[in-house]
This record gives C-alpha cells, structure tokens and sequence, in this order.
C-alpha cells in the first residue's frame, strides 16, 4: 500500500506540472510503475462497465470520484487511460491538454487518498 502511495503522489505531481513534457508523462516510466503494483491494462473495460464515460472524461469522473474504492480498479482505469495516448491516440502528446491531466491528477488523487486511509487503518 505504501509503493502505491507513492506512485499516487509522484505521478500526480508530474501531471500537476505545467513545465512536464510528453515524454516525461509518455514514456514507458509510468507502465512499468503500473505492472509493478499489479494494475492491469485492460482498456479501461472494468472501469467503464462500472462509471461509464468516467473512465476517460474529466467532467464525468469528477461527478463520481467520491464513489471509486477500489484501488486495483482504480490503478487499472489509470494504466488504460495512459496506455490510451501512449499507444492508441491520433497523438501522444493529448496527453497534456488541461482536461486529460486533470483527469490523471482527480484519479491519481483519489488513489492517494485511498492508499493513505488504508494506511492509516492498518497501523491502528
């Protein structure tokens, strides 16, 4: 839980940072951190079966980001949504427009906060 904390934090800064360029946030970097804690790639499929367009819309993750408590499932809509411009976007670098950090920063957000009180709760 605390490596996911940590990932949670790192990667919401750099997608907080206006100066942060494509490859910084496309590389290969933020994959193998997702891999690494288990995350799964699956396209944003279990994400989107459960909150719809909330897997890859800001406006509509912003509406039910209070309700996501699942970190597997959260991780999972993370790496799908940067394996999305990574791989399958007209271009990598959409990733930068306002609205696709802010997507990365609400989810990365919330992981954090999840991870923190799991945190918290295990060392009571």
């Amino acid at each position: 839980m605390k490596q996911i904390h940590k990932f949670a934090v790192e990667w919401r800064e750099k997608f907080r940072d206006p100066n942060i360029g494509y490859v910084e946030l496309g590389d290969d970097y933020m994959a193998e951190d997702c891999a690494s804690l288990g995350f799964r790639m699956d396209c944003g499929h279990a994400f989107s079966e459960k909150y719809g367009e909330a897997s890859n819309k800001h406006e509509a993750l912003a509406r039910i980001i209070d309700e996501v408590t699942d970190i597997p499932l959260l991780g999972s809509a993370i790496y799908s949504q940067w394996r999305y411009f990574n791989h399958w976007a007209y271009s990598g670098a959409e990733i930068l427009q306002p609205e696709n950090r802010a997507w990365f920063i609400l989810a990365l957000d919330r992981m954090e906060f999840l991870s923190r009180r799991n945190i918290v709760q295990s060392q009571l």
